[in-house]
């Protein structure tokens, strides 16, 4: 899941309509009161709302330097404006931008020639010509199109093409993200035109439940298998004993451009041996927050229990463990079976999918459908997942890692 920070340049603190959008998508949401490099430091996306027609709020501005400076490291930044008059002031690496204030094409909203598939059918529904039309100023106006930074990608328009609504633009190993829109408007569900579900929409294109990398052995009735070639009935190994069969299996791809603009998607390289007693065998790749199983006495001490499922990004502070930067694309794999399991994986011991809510929450939308299609039980109110050992949290999953490898 990402951290992402929200903030009002009108308030100087976030709102709580802003809380939704982020939640729904499984993500974590952090007021920031002031955007400051100390308080940007441990965001994944800071998401601003201006809801001014007249100004840019002073707290922003004093700070450009320090999100600037963010989103040069990797913070995405996302900016929805009712203000628009010389946005480029406003925008990191921006300064070249035409912005216009004008309503004379406000209730009118269409999707820009070439925006990528991403971005119209996201996780939470699709965007069409028609999706923001109709609402009281759909958009406060436009930056002209031959004015955009370089790199940008034009993603909503006006009814003239060249007038462009919203874009995207990578800033050093950031993106920034801006939009006319008067989004603090709607996500106040202000005006029935614009609904919750069409803004949710806006925010559902992060991937965050992400398991194993194409590769991976698995270990199965049938000795070790890689990952991609597992199917749905195929029986895997399981720590409790025995085997248990898949009942789920799914894939998400991302490309060299995608893990460039989201750094924290890159996966977790758990070298050979890294975790102890010659495991895993081979070089390990897992998504960040995918959990492996640490078996100590530490964690008998610490927690009464002998066993905790610990998050890969915890586990970089040990010799051998890292973020892998290097890979071009990377393909992860999830896989569910009818509880949770602890299965083996390059020999070392880690989790299967987590039907945890948040986690749910955080698929993509067409992974949530069929999910909810073949086990409606998953989504129902009365509902609470199991976890197949224990999982401490994320405080005290630092602890263990710091005192079981500091331990002679």
């Amino acid at each position: 899941m990402a951290i992402v920070g929200y903030y009002s340049m009108t308030t100087g603190q976030g709102l709580a309509s802003q809380v939704d959008e982020i939640t729904n998508n499984g993500d974590t949401a952090v007021n920031v009161t002031v955007p400051n490099a100390a308080q940007l430091a441990s965001l994944d996306t800071l998401y601003v709302l201006n809801p001014s027609n007249a100004s840019f709020g002073a707290g922003y501005m004093s700070n450009l330097g320090d999100i600037s400076a963010a989103v040069n490291g990797g913070m995405n930044l996302i900016i929805f404006d009712r203000y628009v008059t010389n946005a480029q002031t406003i925008l990191p690496g921006g300064g070249g931008i035409t912005a216009v204030r004008d309503f004379a094409s406000g209730s009118d909203v269409n999707v820009a020639a070439g925006a990528p598939t991403k971005f119209t059918n996201g996780p939470n529904g699709v965007i069409n010509n028609s999706t923001f039309d109709g609402g009281n100023y759909s958009n406060h106006g436009y930056v002209q199109i031959g004015s955009l930074p370089p790199g940008a990608t034009p993603l909503l328009t006006t009814s003239n093409p060249n007038h462009i609504v919203a874009f995207t633009y990578p800033f050093g190993a950031g993106n920034v993200f801006y939009s006319t829109i008067p989004l603090d408007f709607y996500t106040g569900t202000n005006n029935a035109a614009i609904t919750p579900a069409e803004i949710f929409s806006l925010f559902g294109n992060t991937l965050e439940v992400m398991c194993f990398v194409r590769g991976t052995l698995i270990e199965t009735a049938e000795g070790p298998r890689p990952v991609e070639a597992l199917r749905v009935g195929d029986a895997v190994a399981v720590a409790r004993g025995g085997t248990n069969r898949i009942r789920w299996i799914s894939s998400t791809s991302l490309g060299a451009a995608a893990l460039r603009r989201r750094p924290k998607l890159r996966p977790v390289r758990i070298t050979a041996g890294a975790l102890g007693d010659g495991l895993p065998r081979r070089d390990l790749l897992v998504s960040r927050q995918h959990r492996m199983l640490l078996t100590s006495a530490v964690s008998a001490r610490l927690f009464g229990r002998g066993e905790a499922l610990v998050s890969a990004i915890r586990l970089t502070a040990l010799p051998g463990v890292h973020v892998d930067d290097s890979l071009e694309e990377v393909a992860y794999f999830h896989i569910l079976f009818d509880r949770h399991e602890v299965i083996r994986a390059e020999g070392a011991a880690s989790e299967s999918l987590f039907t945890g809510p948040e986690a749910l929450k955080s698929l993509p939308l067409a992974a949530r459908r069929e999910l909810e299609a073949l086990f409606p039980a998953l989504f129902s109110m009365g509902y609470r997942a199991r976890s197949a050992a224990f999982i401490p949290s994320g405080r005290d999953q630092q602890r263990l890692v710091d005192q079981h490898f500091a331990a002679p």
